[in-house]
């Protein structure tokens, strides 16, 4: 059985007997601190608990924005004797080993296992894709095959041509999917976008799901989407979006 926590943003706990993964825990008022009219980042609810006290056995960090990275949730855990692996984006790897001892680096496509829990990662367009010298992503998606389920970690995502396809073939029970959308104006004030509620739902069924779970919609509102939009999307789509408050749990 796997149970699964909401952290707000991109953040979740992901919990079965033998192995606890928790997604890009942005669990600090990092952003808020840099606030402006343009960018009036002010949480909507506090972090709900300190990475410390999630135990987790590995972290999976989708791309290098800081809340997703987060630098103030991340190095107060390690100073304090934290050792789970951090699994980052190659060209993000540099950084991350700035404050994070246990970094490594993460390739689309080449699995990684830890414990009896696979881990995929997936290109990611954030709103485009963007590739190093090396042609390494620079932001991912995560197939987690965790106690024999398969949860598709969207991160921060935007739609492009095949990736419909490539989340069919990894048969999803699962999909974790930013809902917050982008607009014009937001683009001015140099926010970048990700899945709108619309695209996310029809993605959902795409693919094969009844449901989804939102993610990145509630915690800052000038970024992020009406729970009542995200749910209309979903019924228009034919499907279910699963909205988890902060700190709920359960069961899949």
């Amino acid at each position: 059985m796997v149970k699964l926590q909401y952290l707000g943003q991109c953040g979740f706990l992901l919990e079965t007997s033998n192995i606890r993964i928790v997604t890009d825990p942005y669990l600090s008022y990092a952003l808020d601190r840099g606030a402006t009219d343009q960018q009036p980042w002010h949480r909507a609810y506090p972090p709900p608990c300190t990475l410390a006290a999630l135990a987790p056995d590995v972290v999976l960090i989708s791309h290098g924005h800081p809340d997703h990275l987060d630098r103030e949730t991340l190095e107060p855990y390690y100073r304090q004797g934290g050792d789970a692996p951090i699994v980052v984006p190659a060209p993000v790897l540099s950084y991350a080993n700035k404050f994070v001892p246990t970094a490594c680096s993460a390739r689309a496509e080449q699995a990684l296992h830890f414990s009896n829990t696979e881990i995929i990662p997936i290109a990611c367009a954030h709103t485009e894709l963007q590739q190093d010298i090396n042609g390494d992503y620079t932001a991912l998606s995560y197939l987690i095959v965790i106690d024999k389920k398969r949860i598709f970690f969207g991160g921060d995502m935007s739609m492009y041509d095949g990736l419909t396809q490539r989340i069919q073939e990894l048969h999803p029970d699962l999909l974790l999917l930013p809902a917050n959308g982008a607009d014009y104006f937001r683009t001015c004030d140099g926010i970048i976008g990700n899945l709108s509620c619309i695209e996310a739902a029809k993605l959902a069924s795409a693919c094969g799901m009844n449901e989804y779970i939102p993610m990145h919609h509630d915690l800052y509102p000038f970024n992020g989407c009406r729970t009542t939009w995200i749910r209309d999307s979903a019924q228009d789509a034919g499907i279910t979006a699963k909205i988890l408050a902060c700190g709920e749990t359960i069961e899949l």
